[in-house]
């Protein structure tokens, strides 16, 4: 059997078991619900069949629930029990103790599962706008993003990451009003900058090293290129690296723009009022407004443009699922967004996640910040502070959709209160550890054939269960699109892991409970080490 496959994890293979019982006691057709009880002793895995089946087949839940469980459970299963409306399912040791001797074994499988029907996948975030410095709201999309990506690259899927460059439009002729303001002051000449322009102070460092140059580039092209390069270096040291950068300004040239406009008014969706040219957006969903698409002086408007450039995704690159991360201020463009993919035969393809503020907490105060006003934390100035793997991990401790207070003071810390630290001291340890084993002569190749039905300590046991439900909540992360999953995972196996430690002895004077201890160990360090290389947050040896 091969459990890295994702026909083969527990829960689907649950899942399908549940459907055919279903089909074969009562002749129904439904999807089951599948998922870990949120108390280790009801099971690896539940379902609230029973209880969702009652109203139908007029049956209580735990009559249904005993009459589906009849049947012979699936093998990779030693038991099933009822409680009230749920069917709690126990995983058996001969199924377990065989993914941990494949972990050991092979552990530059684990955490990467075949996909037997992979997707076309782009996921495009940041894509913040090359007017300055990134911050930390771009900061918070760079973790959640490729997090995203390598999760979904994890199940076995062909995934593409992107930043749209925001190249063109209003907030770039700003930025080149400020600019250039910023080089005159510094020839000497008496402008002032205006209260909506840009006033940062990177701005004047930028129009010196303008002035020192020799060649004569624009001064909104040479701009452009030294921030977008900057925001490239900053991204990268954040361990973020995109497949593709996509301008805003080339994509205009192409003419796909006015392609999509054609197509939307031979579908008969837009009207004229007052000289702009509407979406009829209403007509698709009648709980989404209509919105300009070309505005009363011709100027394409932002709507128009993103509709083109997804529909570039979808026809031009083919890719079958787009996830596009957006920040909190564009749920009505998400909205109009869906509708128009809908509307033009691209339905259900494109995922929108809205992802909120942030808000970094120092001492128990906020810290302001502001772009234009030159009062701005940057990424850069975060991760110097803070160092990149507590930054990614506090930036994933929340729910995508849920507001973030970032709590500079524990990011800080190198103890135990700090769950980034408290992760990799475990893995640290374990390390340590294995080495401590090695110097007391210990063959730790001998772990491969470790007999793992010695570990019954519930200790151990809780461990290693722990282990196995790694995959599945690798699938978990991809199916809700909800990366937190994976680091509280990680604090929850490493809290359990130091639970065992401190109760029971690896390198013990009994040599086979030793190797067994030891190649439980090293499975949970293999786990932590995937788990943290998929949040992009390094897994060190020492500590």
């Amino acid at each position: 059997m091969d459990e890295f496959s994702i026909e083969n994890l527990a829960e689907n293979i649950l899942t399908r078991w549940l459907k055919t019982r279903v089909e074969t006691v009562y002749g129904i057709s439904i999807e089951p619900e599948v998922f870990p009880p949120d108390n280790s002793e009801f099971g690896d895995s539940t379902t609230n069949l029973p209880f969702n089946l009652a109203g139908v087949v007029k049956k209580s839940p735990v009559e249904i629930g005993r009459e589906i469980i009849a049947e012979n459970i699936p093998e990779i299963f030693s038991d099933a029990q009822v409680v009230g409306g749920y069917i709690n399912f126990w995983l058996s040791d001969e199924y377990i103790h065989h993914m941990i001797r494949n972990i050991i074994t092979h552990p530059e499988c684990w955490g990467k599962i075949i996909n037997h029907n992979p997707k076309k996948i782009q996921v495009e975030f940041v894509s913040a706008n090359p007017t300055g410095p990134l911050n930390i709201v771009s900061a918070r999309a760079a973790t959640v993003g490729s997090t995203l990506a390598n999760v979904l690259s994890a199940i076995g899927n062909n995934v593409q990451t992107e930043f749209y460059v925001n190249d063109a439009g209003n907030q770039i002729k700003l930025l080149t009003e400020s600019f250039n303001i910023r080089i005159a002051q510094i020839k000497g000449e008496n402008v002032q900058l205006p209260e909506n322009a840009y006033h940062g102070e990177y701005l004047i460092e930028y129009a010196r090293e303008y002035m020192e140059n020799d060649e004569p580039i624009p001064a909104m092209d040479w701009i452009l290129e030294r921030i977008l390069a900057e925001q490239k270096e900053t991204l990268h040291r954040f361990r973020t690296d995109f497949d593709v950068w996509f301008s805003e300004r080339e994509f205009r040239k192409s003419g796909k723009i006015e392609q999509v406009l054609n197509r939307l008014e031979q579908k008969s969706l837009i009207y004229h009022n007052e000289g702009a040219k509407w979406f009829s957006a209403s007509k698709i969903d009648p709980d989404v407004e209509d919105f300009v698409l070309v505005k009363s002086d011709g100027e394409w408007a932002y709507g128009l443009v993103d509709i083109a450039y997804h529909i570039n995704k979808f026809e031009e690159r083919q890719f079958d699922i787009v996830y596009t991360i957006l920040g909190p201020d564009h749920h009505g463009h998400k909205a109009r967004l869906e509708t128009a993919m809908n509307a033009l035969g691209h339905k259900n393809k494109l995922k929108i996640i809205i992802l909120q503020q942030v808000n970094l907490i120092e001492n128990g105060e906020r810290v302001m910040m502001s772009k234009r006003a030159g009062k701005l934390i940057t990424m850069d100035v975060l991760v110097d502070d803070v160092g990149v793997d507590a930054a990614r991990y506090f930036f994933l401790a929340r729910k995508a959709e849920a507001h973030l207070d970032f709590d500079i003071n524990l990011a800080r810390d190198t103890s135990e209160e700090n769950p980034v630290y408290y992760i990799q001291y475990a893995y640290a340890r374990i390390n340590g550890i294995l080495d401590f084993a090695k110097q007391k002569g210990m063959d730790v190749d001998k772990i491969r054939n470790a007999n793992l039905n010695i570990l019954t300590e519930p200790e151990e046991r809780k461990l290693i269960r722990k282990i196995v439900r790694f995959p599945s909540e690798i699938m978990n992360t991809a199916y809700l699109m909800q990366p937190h999953i994976i680091p509280f995972y990680l604090f929850d196996i490493a809290k359990i892991f130091h639970n065992f430690y401190t109760k029971h002895r690896v390198v013990c004077d009994d040599e086979r409970l030793a190797l067994a201890r030891c190649a439980l160990i090293s499975a949970v360090a293999k786990t932590i080490e995937r788990g943290l290389n998929i949040c992009g947050i390094e897994a060190p040896e020492q500590m």
